[in-house]
């Protein structure tokens, strides 16, 4: 969004041409039509082009503001300006100006006119102080009656011009010969006053800067030698010397004189071509060649300027007459002296100056250039000149003061050097809306680059989670597989084998052999039933990814059912069985309680019948097996460690059993498992009697 400095300079900067971004300067006499910003959003994927180009115009705009004479304001130590009295702030615009000032007129027509800010001489780096935001510039004829209004911004408040001058160009069929009249209809607001300042008044007439009288202003704040209305119109500059940019290696002429020449005076004399008639004299402070900026380097505190005429008398001695007051100043900083010669006839000039300034004891004289100009016209460039009273080196070389240079810049006329600095300043408001859209849109591209990082980051960590899980993937499937395959091989191959001996054992223990043959045929059986068993019950655990308590009664029921071949057995499974889930160690504590269980049965009962029970009671797992076998008395066995390992195994999954048998009336196995031990982790190994 502009502000108000930057915009309106920015229409300065586009008024002819309709465009912003156009080069061409235009003078402000009126406040250009307001322009709404038709300009969008970037899209993102034209935001590196957009920043190429905003970089490249800001180049552009550097390189031309370069390119014009340079604002280099110089410390004033007077003569700041004019200063209006102070008022109560007004709120709104009034309809009738609030202070006025009159020029006196020229005799010539003013085709341009310059108003050059005044300088905040309170802060170390000078800005413009006060310039008028609401105002209006407009001839005013002999009888005091207004005339055409030629600067109308009344309408809007002024850009500040910050230090930089205006330049109001007048058409050349409506530049008015009439004396001017600046009317003021706002000022600067401070603590509930109002007031307005300038530094100076230049009206352009003939192609130069010729001298302005004030003829009368309404009010005005009198602050000799500071402020006064008389300062306004001063032919002292307050911006500087009128230099353009580029630099030669020419130097300034600086005289280092000897000490008993302090009280001397040195006179320079500069001889015209041929009579002419004299507008102005302008005296250039030289620079300090070496580098170091002492502004005035070497000015003199006295100067006298003589005009001559020449004599149409031969044998007559020229006519000299002084030209103006004599000059004296402490210090005249770096601004550049102008004297109005009046036009009157000269064919030489001369200066007298004397009272030099000493540095750490030298006495030096310094100056940069002297003209004699006259309608924009130089009539001292490139002319002979030659000094007296004075010896000076052979090498001085004196014509440095008429090369039209001063501290290696060529001098531009005045008109032009205003435009010039009144052209940088739409320059520099271009460069404060560039470089901001330029921050805006790098922080926008950084962001941009962040989150793009940030993405690009995000779906690279969610490639590699996609690997990984593919990985994973791929080496679960190839487990599966492996699984598969296992599960295939043993129940085709060593299941087939384990279930050939099983039935082999078993027919053979049908055939006339010996007993103990026979027992030991039906115990190969019984091994071959258990190992089969025992090989189901690790293909099982193998195809599941967890073990539930349903499954595991299942397995357990159809093992039970294999081993016991020959045998009726009965289940009785719960109703609602809870689908826990069982750890591995409890797992494994379990089936080979079961198993030997199972196995004591099978071998030494002589059951025909088995009833396996399994219930939840009170949220806990109760196992019974119960048969019809021979049974057998508890107090009298020993030896082995079936018994023995029973206990061990129900006390490591935190159970309980209970043994109930009789000699001819069978035997019952209880186990009471608490639901919450089936995620025991223990893993305790024992023997078993099998």
């Amino acid at each position: 969004m502009f502000t108000t400095f930057g915009f309106g300079w920015l229409l300065f900067l586009g008024s002819a041409s309709g465009s912003p971004s156009s080069p061409f300067y235009s003078d402000p006499l009126r406040p250009p039509h307001p322009e709404t910003s038709s300009r969008s959003k970037i899209p993102f994927y034209q935001l590196s082009s957009h920043l190429q180009r905003l970089r490249e115009s800001i180049e552009k705009e550097e390189r031309e503001l370069e390119a014009l004479a340079p604002l280099q304001l110089g410390v004033q130590f007077d003569d700041f300006g004019y200063h209006s009295d102070f008022i109560p702030a007004v709120e709104e615009v009034p309809d009738e100006p609030l202070w006025t000032l009159d020029l006196t007129p020229g005799p010539f027509p003013t085709l341009a006119l310059v108003l050059v800010p005044a300088f905040d001489q309170r802060l170390p780096n000078l800005r413009g102080y006060a310039f008028p935001k609401r105002f209006r510039i407009r001839s005013v004829d002999n009888e005091g009656d207004p005339g055409k209004i030629l600067v109308d911004w009344t309408s809007r408040d002024f850009p500040d011009p910050g230090n930089r001058p205006v330049y109001f160009s007048f058409p050349q069929d409506e530049a008015p010969e009439d004396r001017l009249r600046l009317e003021v209809f706002a000022g600067h607001e401070q603590n509930g006053e109002e007031f307005f300042a300038l530094g100076r008044i230049h009206p352009i007439r003939q192609g130069e800067q010729q001298k302005a009288g004030v003829e009368g202003v309404s009010s005005s704040f009198e602050s000799p030698p500071f402020w006064s209305s008389e300062v306004l119109v001063s032919s002292r500059q307050s911006l500087g010397m009128p230099l353009s940019a580029e630099k030669s290696e020419s130097k300034d002429l600086v005289l280092k004189l000897p000490a008993e020449t302090l009280e001397g005076t040195l006179v320079f004399r500069i001889e015209l071509d041929e009579p002419q008639i004299l507008g102005w004299v302008n005296l250039y402070p030289g620079k300090n060649p070496e580098g170091i900026n002492l502004p005035g380097y070497g000015f003199p505190k006295h100067l006298r300027l003589y005009r001559v005429e020449q004599d149409d008398k031969p044998n007559e001695r020229a006519r000299r007459f002084p030209l103006g007051e004599p000059v004296n100043w402490e210090q005249p900083s770096d601004q550049m002296i102008r004297i109005p010669g009046g036009g009157s006839p000269i064919k030489a000039l001369e200066i007298s100056c004397n009272d030099f300034p000493s540095y750490q004891g030298q006495a030096v004289f310094s100056l940069g250039e002297i003209e004699i100009v006259r309608s924009g016209q130089n009539y001292s460039r490139g002319r002979k000149i030659t000094t007296r009273n004075f010896s000076l080196p052979d090498e001085t070389d004196l014509d440095l003061l008429v090369d039209g240079k001063v501290g290696g810049h060529s001098i531009l006329p005045l008109p032009e050097w205003f435009q010039q600095l009144a052209k940088g300043k739409a320059h520099e408001a271009r460069l404060v809306t560039l470089n901001a859209e330029l921050a805006v849109a790098t922080a926008r591209w950084k962001t941009l680059q962040e989150r793009a990082l940030l993405t690009f980051g995000f779906f690279l960590l969610l490639a590699a989670a996609a690997v990984v899980v593919i990985i994973r993937r791929s080496r679960t499937q190839a487990r599966l597989s492996l699984r598969k395959q296992i599960h295939s091989d043993l129940h085709d191959d060593v299941g087939s084998s384990l279930g050939s001996i099983s039935l082999i054992a078993e027919q053979l223990q049908q055939a006339k052999l010996d007993e103990e043959v026979r027992e030991d045929l039906g115990d190969l059986a019984l091994i071959a039933r258990e190992a089969w068993a025992s090989l189901r019950d690790i293909v099982w655990v193998i195809d599941e990814d967890s073990i539930r308590l349903p499954a595991l009664i299942e397995q357990l029921s159809e093992r039970a059912k294999r081993v016991l071949a020959g045998t009726t057995v009965s289940v009785e499974t719960p109703e609602a069985c809870p689908n826990s889930k069982v750890s591995l160690p409890f797992k494994r504590h379990f089936i080979m309680f079961f198993k030997e269980v199972l196995h004591n049965c099978a071998r030494h009962a002589h059951a025909t019948e088995v009833h396996l029970k399994f219930c939840i009671i009170d949220e806990a797992l109760q196992v019974s097996v119960r048969d019809n076998g021979c049974g057998f008395d508890p107090e009298l066995v020993s030896g082995g460690l079936g018994l023995e390992n029973l206990r061990n195994r129900a006390q490591e999954m935190a159970g309980q059993l209970t043994l109930n048998s009789s000699l001819g009336e069978g035997t019952q196995v209880v186990l009471e498992v608490p639901l919450k031990a089936l995620l025991n982790q223990s893993d305790h190994s024992y023997k078993t009697s099998n």
